[in-house]
């Protein structure tokens, strides 16, 4: 078997050479001969950046799949991240980051990944932080349990508090002070002007949900900080997150 693995990332280099262990494996960058390309009898996409014409962005830059290659990938297994509209017309097609397993694995490697940017971007001990997390979903209370279990003061900001332990809601929390650090995981729109003018302390932000949901300018202009995260797994935590996918492929290969 034959599987075509798209090296966009160092995570998706750990899926590559896990998987080379056990199949015959090509890498597809920017280096690719498309008009030599063999073809394979699977794919392996990161987690999003399809385009709507079947390009890949790898980076910072856009990498042109043509559209020989993805008739070539016509009867292909291909596995990828996340719904992508390219794909509705190919008929075998795994999402990944649907699968509960690799969604709490990735919501612990975000954890760490959070752990290590407060260290580094905070001046004091972690124990002496009052952290605010924006957000009670997977990654929201992975991080609470981590930090809870370091003895770090957590407070958890979300629509409607049920039997969370230090909680408050979204509309109290327009009315009281902030934390020393805020860890946004939501992707509602709460950390507006009217909210950031309100604070007399000037916190830490981590921002580690994907779309844009913080006024940037505003807190630039009142010098907070904000540190846009990105994908975490990717980045601390590659190589168990490669390895996490590349064991996901493995289970759904008829081989």
């Amino acid at each position: 078997m034959r599987i075509a693995v798209v090296n966009s990332d160092r995570r998706m280099q750990a899926v590559y050479f896990a998987l080379s262990h056990d199949f015959e494996t090509v890498a597809i960058n920017a280096f690719t001969d498309f008009d030599h390309f063999a073809g394979a009898d699977a794919l392996v996409l990161p987690i999003k950046g399809l385009t709507a014409t079947g390009s890949l962005y790898t980076g910072k830059e856009e990498l042109v799949l043509p559209a020989s290659f993805w008739e070539q990938m016509r009867n292909a297994r291909i596995f990828a991240g996340i719904t992508q509209e390219f794909l509705s017309d190919f008929n075998d097609v795994h999402y990944y980051m649907e699968d509960d397993t690799i969604k709490k694995r990735n919501a612990l490697y975000t954890a760490e990944g959070v752990l290590y940017l407060l260290i580094d971007h905070t001046g004091s001990c972690i124990r002496d932080l009052h952290v605010d997390v924006i957000g009670y979903g997977l990654c929201g209370r992975e991080i609470t349990a981590w930090l809870r279990a370091l003895g770090v003061s957590v407070r958890i900001v979300r629509r409607v508090c049920a039997q969370e332990e230090a909680c408050i809601s979204v509309e109290e929390y327009r009315h009281v002070p902030c934390g020393d650090v805020i860890i946004n995981t939501s992707i509602a729109p709460l950390l507006d002007r009217t909210l950031l003018e309100s604070w007399n302390t000037k916190p830490l932000i981590i921002d580690i949900a994907t779309p844009d949901v913080i006024d940037y300018d505003t807190a630039l202009h009142l010098g907070i900080r904000v540190v846009k995260a990105g994908n975490l797994p990717a980045q601390f935590a590659y190589e168990s997150a490669g390895h996490l996918i590349a064991d996901y492929v493995r289970g759904n290969l008829d081989w």
